[in-house]
This record gives structure tokens, C-alpha cells and sequence, in this order.
């Protein structure tokens, strides 16, 4: 039963650091990679989108401030998402009332994601304490190869979601969009959205593929301290031959 418990809270471990890694993987890439947003709107000429579907026209350098205090609002340092920005050469509100209304639940969850995130880690240390308590040294090799085992199964999950996803983006993409923002406020045309013209599908799946390539690196590696670590344990654990004796053959008096 003991073991039992050990394995079960070594997976818990195991599962809240690698959350911790994946909202620290969106936030690096959102928020950490500099210039990010204004290659993206280069790659995909968004400047030119907005002049084809909307008829306006902005710069880089107007998309640039669209974003920087758009990610300002949903990181929690501004109060409302009013972004002035040049338009057609005068200064105009960026986004319409349906839009702010999208963002605003955007950045309601992505706060609870961080609210989470900072729990997920109180959690696993104060797990790591209580198994530190039980088993002292033995903690890291125990920890260790939980985390190896736990996360070779998250691995295998997301490899098999990922094919999937693949199969059909738009379809899942849409699912993401009707779980998380049931309201229906996230279907926009770009015909009437700045947004959407300056964010295209394409954009999107840009930031996914960034987000997984930094999560599994990171993950990786404290895979392979894990590996380590657990290897590490199992050598201690193995007992060492005493080769003396035997050697010299005690003499009978």
C-alpha cells in the first residue's frame, strides 16, 4: 500500500511540474521571444489583409502597439483593452466592442492559467517536502523516476493528440474555441475585424508550434535529470562487495 501511495504521489509530482512547464512554455513564447509579434505580421503581409478585407491601412509599427498593448491587457497590467492606434493616418479605437468582449475572456483565462500555475508549484513542493520528510536522500531517485516514467506517458498522449489535431486544424481549433469561450463572441469576419486580419489562422498555429517546441525542450531536459537521478538512486541501492576478505586467508594458531 505504501508503495502504492509513493507511486501515485510521485505521478501527481510528475504532473503538476510539467503544467508548470507548459504555461511557462506559453508565457516564454508570448511574452519573452523579442519581435515575435512583428515577424509574424511580416510573414503573412498583415498590413496587406487589413487594406484588402477592411480597406483601412496601418504599418507595422501601428500593429507593433496594437500588440504590445494588447498583451499588457491580457497579462493584467492595463485596466480595458482602448488601443488608439494611426489608421488611414488618423487616430483611431483598433477593436470593436465584439472583439474586446473575445479578448477579455482570453485574458480571463490565461490569468487563471498563471493562478493555476503558481498552485501547481506550491503543490509539488510541498510534495517534494513530504517525501523528503519520509524519505530523505532517497527523494530525488524516487521523484526522479516518476517524473521519467509520468512523463514518457504525457509524451505518448500528446504525440497521439498532435496527429490528430493534424488531421483536421480548423475542426479542433474550432473545438478549443467552443469549450473555453461557450458565449459564441469568438467567430469574427474579416471583412468587419481588424483583429482577425492581423491574426490569421496561420499566426496561431505559428505560436503553437513555438509553445510545443519549447515545452518538449524544456521537458527533456528535466527528463534527463530525471534519468539521472533515478539511475543515480538504483546505484546506491546496489550492494558493494567486500573483495578483502578471502584475499588473505586467516592462519590457525
Amino acid at each position: 500500500m505504501k508503495k502504492l501511495f509513493t507511486g501515485a504521489g510521485a505521478a501527481v509530482f510528475s504532473l503538476l511540474i510539467l503544467f508548470v512547464l507548459l504555461i511557462t512554455s506559453v508565457e516564454a513564447v508570448c511574452y519573452w521571444t523579442p519581435g515575435i509579434y512583428r515577424k509574424e505580421f511580416a510573414k503573412y503581409d498583415c498590413p496587406r489583409l487589413l487594406r484588402h478585407y477592411c480597406g483601412e491601412v496601418m504599418d507595422l509599427d501601428g500593429l507593433d502597439q496594437v500588440m504590445d498593448q494588447t498583451m499588457a491587457f491580457l497579462r493584467g497590467n492595463r485596466d480595458d483593452l482602448t488601443v488608439i492606434v494611426p489608421i488611414d493616418g488618423r487616430e483611431q479605437e483598433f477593436y470593436n466592442d465584439e472583439e474586446i468582449s473575445h479578448m477579455t475572456d482570453v485574458r480571463n483565462l490565461f490569468l487563471l492559467c498563471i493562478r493555476l500555475r503558481r498552485a501547481a508549484f506550491l503543490l509539488a513542493l510541498a510534495i517534494a517536502l513530504a517525501f523528503w520528510k519520509g524519505f530523505g536522500r532517497g527523494t530525488a531517485g524516487i521523484l526522479g523516476r516518476g517524473f521519467f516514467w509520468t512523463s514518457l506517458a504525457v509524451f505518448a498522449l500528446a504525440a497521439g493528440t498532435s496527429l490528430l489535431i493534424s488531421t483536421d486544424f480548423d475542426r479542433y481549433f474550432t473545438i478549443f474555441h467552443e469549450i473555453f469561450f461557450s458565449q459564441g463572441n469568438w467567430m469574427f469576419d474579416p471583412r468587419t475585424s481588424r483583429m482577425i486580419d492581423i491574426m490569421p489562422e496561420e499566426f496561431f498555429m505559428d505560436l503553437a508550434l513555438r509553445i510545443a517546441v519549447t515545452f518538449l525542450a524544456a521537458s527533456a531536459a528535466l527528463l534527463l535529470l530525471a534519468r539521472f537521478l533515478g539511475r543515480s538512486a538504483d546505484m546506491k541501492k546496489m550492494p558493494v562487495e567486500d573483495s578483502s576478505a578471502g584475499d588473505h586467508p586467516r592462519q590457525l594458531p
